[in-house]
């Protein structure tokens, strides 16, 4: 089975996110300036704010800050080191399907 980055998922992303104990709400835009056309989904945990375009991508944010454990807001805390996958995936996949089940 699949599952793909849909608005169907964006509620039961927002019930990880509660459970694990952010903090949640959505910013339509500062009063006095243009509303936003689509609002930013907004967690916030320990003193750390996280927020994104969707829930999908805010439950992404948090799960880096989960895995990071920073002690304090520093520059790049969810800078993780090691090889660049990025440039391996976009060198070696091509956007070919058959490559997901190669380890």
């Amino acid at each position: 089975m699949s599952l793909a980055s849909h608005a169907n998922v964006y509620n039961t992303c927002l019930h990880i996110l509660r459970q694990r104990g952010f903090a949640l709400r959505l910013d339509y835009g500062s009063e006095g300036e243009e509303p936003y056309e689509s609002p930013l989904w907004i967690a916030a945990k320990d003193g750390f704010v996280f927020k994104a375009d969707n829930p999908i991508e805010l439950l992404g944010l948090s799960v880096i800050f989960e895995f990071v454990k920073p002690l304090k807001d520093e520059p790049y805390w969810w800078s993780v080191d090691g090889p660049d996958i990025w440039a391996e995936l976009r060198g070696d996949s091509h956007g070919h399907a058959d490559n997901m089940n190669k380890p």
